[in-house]
């Protein structure tokens, strides 16, 4: 059962039209939850409002000031060890490679640049392969199977569009 509307009406201090009163009142009378915020919301509104003690906003604006330089300090030292740990984490983790780096800067270099070389020759080779069986492959499928496989893919992707916007909606209830 949707009580969002009923909700609003209730929470809300806004007027309602003579059918939805209606509605409301209907709606009340069956359930439960409702009813009990109508009645809690009564209630709220029938206690008299006190004013607050002398001096009670400048001590919550002061309370609230110190606060927040509190937490402003908690949260510098805190990401300044934060940041210190993994700065220090990451240098122990290469200092294998710093060590040799300093001992041996051309061999360090000579080594990368050999790696460097070696993946993109595997890189250039693998475009090339899958140029070539761009070229050979659809020579051998007919052209009804690329149909297929054109309206499979497009049918999986408007499912999964779907369900992303069946499963991320966002309710609006209190």
């Amino acid at each position: 059962m949707d009580h969002q509307p009923f909700e609003d009406w209730l929470l809300n201090n806004q007027t309602i039209s003579a059918n939805e009163k209606q509605q409301l009142n209907a709606h009340l009378q069956g359930c439960s939850s409702c009813s009990a915020l109508a009645e809690v919301n009564l209630a709220l509104k029938s206690v008299k409002m006190t004013a607050p003690a002398t001096g009670f906003a400048d001590r919550f604006q002061v309370r609230l000031e110190a606060q927040k330089k509190a937490l402003r300090c908690r949260n510098f030292w805190g990401f300044l060890l934060l940041t210190f740990s993994v700065l220090s984490g990451l240098v122990w983790m290469a200092w294998p490679v710093i060590k040799s780096v300093i001992q041996s800067p051309v061999d360090w270099l000579a080594s990368w640049l050999s790696t460097i070389v070696s993946i993109w020759a595997s890189v250039e080779a693998l475009f090339q392969g899958g140029r070539v069986i761009l070229k050979v492959l659809p020579g051998f499928i007919p052209i009804y199977v690329w149909i297929m496989v054109l309206l499979v893919a497009g049918g999986w992707s408007l499912l999964w569009v779907f369900s992303l916007m069946k499963f991320t909606k966002i309710s609006q209830g209190a």
